[in-house]
């Protein structure tokens, strides 16, 4: 009986760390791209929605920083707003380049309001990474 007693309790000694390591929820996962252009934006967003699909519980969010010449096309309403629709409230975020946008004089008032501005887009995506961010490059 005594021995019956002690292999039961080695065994629940024994489980017992595995069921607490099965409760810890893993962190959320972010990512991060650098694009050019609004065929890329398409790219980066298409991999944004299929990352949620594949692991929905541990995605965090997704920003894409948009920089370089073709910075214009953020202006553009026929590019944008279908893009923009499609990302609605999901964890995405479009990021515009603010030295992009003064080199290639776009006009600021003609930039969507969902989308953030930030002074250089390389450098927050430097950011972005020193805190974990995974970057996709496209």
């Amino acid at each position: 009986m005594k021995i019956k007693s002690l292999l039961i309790l080695v065994c629940l000694f024994l489980i017992l760390p595995l069921q607490v390591k099965g409760q810890h929820k893993l962190p959320n996962t972010n990512y991060t791209a650098l694009i050019k252009n609004s065929k890329s934006l398409t790219g980066a967003l298409e991999t944004a929605e299929e990352l949620m699909i594949a692991d929905p519980q541990n995605f965090g969010e997704f920003q894409i920083v948009f920089c370089g010449k073709s910075i214009h096309e953020i202006t553009e309403a026929n590019i944008m707003d279908p893009i923009l629709k499609r990302i609605g409230s999901k964890p995405i975020k479009v990021i515009a380049c603010g030295f992009s946008l003064n080199k290639f004089k776009v006009d600021r008032t003609k930039i969507p309001q969902e989308i953030t501005t930030v002074e250089n887009g390389i450098l927050h995506q430097f950011q972005l990474l020193k805190k974990g961010y995974l970057n996709l490059d496209l």
